[in-house]
């Protein structure tokens, strides 16, 4: 008993233990008021993916010009992707700031139930997915912090040439190769105004779209995770860019959005005309995704410098819920958009099966008479169209969400059994054919009334074949269609069968006797069968007399039959 109690014990400490670490870790929080540096992020994103490993990840998807690390963090479970970055410059770093205490709130409202200005974080992320680069510019961020001291020796007299001559360098924007990132997207590129045409702290376009390391790297990300919305968080000024060209139901759609969006921050709609400059990453989502994309510019403006460090709270305050907005209206999205494409998807279905539905008159309807009894060519055309279409159409079909599957599923059963009646019509005709012919060759042969050993193999065929047509003909749909199939095959062929049933039966049986006396076999036994074979001469005519009544003259005499039968018996019964 003190042994189960020291267990007990030890477990609850090592319980309580772990309980501990798990608080500690969810306590985890980023500091927002602070100079936020490179360094500091990479620890914060690693400190918070640990406190929530099961809400929050982190993965490398590039690295800068000079080679830090460009991480994205995700938080969240759906399926649905919604997108945030910051700091495409270096002097707007606070906007890093706001994108890492955007992860340390969601993710704390996530543990507790909690919601910020009424969006239930909860619920929305795990119906979605955000995923902030916070930092898109290590570089650019860590040299308008620090000067070139944490840059080669042999390449600072380059960034201060950049920079115009000055070691000051808290209005750089660029990266550290003097290449303005947020203008390197392709997206009227090529009309970018106000380009310096050469390296600088600032509005270089670079020598050709997407050439800078940062830039590839969020492209091929956006590639990647396939976000429903974008935001771009930069500064200054409290503004909000969301037009690029969009037109009809598209810029409709994105106006709503940014009304929305304006509505919640308080910042001002930016109309930027009929041509405005492009490069900017929000211009490129909008223009080659076709999805709604925004730059939301934080903070006051400040001129040619960072944000100071108490414009974060306000900034906060209008932004806090701007990442879960985003991300509900990206699962609204995403099912509309899986909406659409399957009603696409299940109308194609509905088509692909038209083929099925068309057989149905060829093994019914249009089967009147014995005169239809046949495969016209444009049955076997739509029947052999018609199984590429279903195999098309299930295929199609595993792809489709709820309510749709179960529609398109009840469509491509209803199609199947189109063309398994088809099959079983056509099967029964080609049954049926075999089983005419194999009582057409034996006809040939009772007709020049001749008995011998191909007749007896000729009936042995029609009997196996007349076997296998009945099953086959047995499931042809319709009950009316079977009779007429019975008719026009089974019929005439068991009519040809028992018009020398017993002639066979006795010409097998007189050489069953003759192999028994072959073989000195039993008396009784040959007495016995002699017995039968008698009885069956009789049977043999009074089957014929009735069967000539239901059938008139279908049961003829077969002289030539009983003359060899008469000839055998007369050779071995003696």
């Amino acid at each position: 008993m003190k042994n189960l109690w020291k267990t007990m014990l030890l477990s609850l400490v090592i319980f309580a233990g772990f309980g501990f670490i798990n608080k500690a870790n969810a306590a985890y929080s980023v500091n927002p008021n602070q100079i936020y540096t490179y360094e500091k992020m990479a620890a914060d994103i690693k400190g918070l993916a640990a406190a929530y490993p099961d809400l929050i990840h982190y993965k490398v998807i590039g690295k800068s010009e000079y080679g830090r690390n460009i991480y994205a963090v995700s938080i969240g479970k759906g399926s649905a992707h919604a997108y945030l970055n910051a700091s495409h410059h270096a002097r707007e770093w606070l906007t890093t700031n706001l994108n890492m205490y955007m992860l340390d709130q969601y993710a704390k409202n996530y543990v507790s139930g909690g919601s910020i200005n009424g969006l239930p974080a909860r619920t929305i992320l795990n119906q979605t997915t955000i995923w902030f680069t916070p930092m898109v510019n290590p570089d650019g961020v860590t040299l308008q912090q620090y000067g070139t001291k944490k840059f080669p020796s042999s390449d600072r007299s380059a960034l201060i040439k950049m920079n115009d001559g000055r070691t000051d360098f808290k209005r750089w924007k660029a990266n550290a190769k003097g290449v303005d990132l947020n203008r390197q997207y392709d997206a009227y590129w090529a009309d970018i105004e106000k380009n310096t045409g050469r390296p600088s702290y600032m509005n270089f376009k670079g020598y050709s779209p997407a050439s800078a390391a940062e830039t590839k790297a969020v492209l091929k990300f956006t590639e990647e995770i396939k976000p429903e919305m974008a935001v771009s968080y930069h500064t200054s000024g409290q503004i909000l860019y969301w037009n690029f060209h969009q037109q009809g139901a598209i810029y409709s759609r994105d106006l709503s959005y940014a009304k929305q969006l304006g509505k919640m921050t308080g910042y001002t709609l930016v109309y930027p005309g009929p041509n405005p400059s492009g490069g900017g990453y929000t211009d490129w989502f909008i223009l080659r995704k076709q999805k709604p994309a925004f730059t939301i510019e934080i903070g006051r403006y400040n001129g040619e410098t960072s944000l100071p460090l108490s414009e974060f709270g306000p900034a906060w305050e209008q932004n806090k819920d701007v990442g879960l907005y985003i991300a509900k209206e990206s699962y609204q999205l995403m099912r509309n958009r899986a909406g659409n494409a399957a009603e696409k998807t299940a109308a194609e279905i509905s088509n692909l099966v038209k083929s099925s539905k068309s057989l149905e008159p060829y093994y019914s309807t249009r089967v009147k008479s014995l005169a239809y009894l046949y495969i016209p060519d444009t049955f076997m055309n739509i029947y052999n169209q018609s199984d590429a279409d279903v195999k098309k159409a299930d295929q199609l079909a595993a792809s489709l969400p709820e309510p749709y599957k179960s529609a398109a599923v009840k469509q491509i059963a209803d199609a199947k059994e189109y063309r398994l009646r088809a099959a079983r019509f056509i099967d029964g005709i080609r049954a049926g054919d075999l089983v005419k012919r194999d009582a057409g060759i034996l006809n040939t042969s009772i007709q020049k009334d001749v008995l011998n050993a191909q007749t007896v193999a000729q009936y042995e065929t029609l009997t196996s074949q007349l076997a296998k047509s009945e099953k086959i003909i047995s499931r042809v749909y319709g009950g009316q269609y079977r009779d007429l199939f019975r008719e026009k095959y089974i019929t005439p062929s068991k009519i040809a069968r028992e018009t020398v049933i017993f002639e066979i039966s006795r010409y097998l049986l007189l050489q069953e006797i003759q192999q028994l006396k072959k073989n000195q076999g039993s008396p009784e036994i040959i007495q016995e069968k002699t017995a039968v074979y008698h009885r069956l001469e009789v049977r043999s005519v009074k089957i014929k007399e009735e069967g000539n009544k239901l059938h008139p003259g279908m049961y003829p005499d077969l002289p030539g039959f009983e003359t060899v039968l008469d000839q055998m018996a007369a050779e071995i019964l003696s």
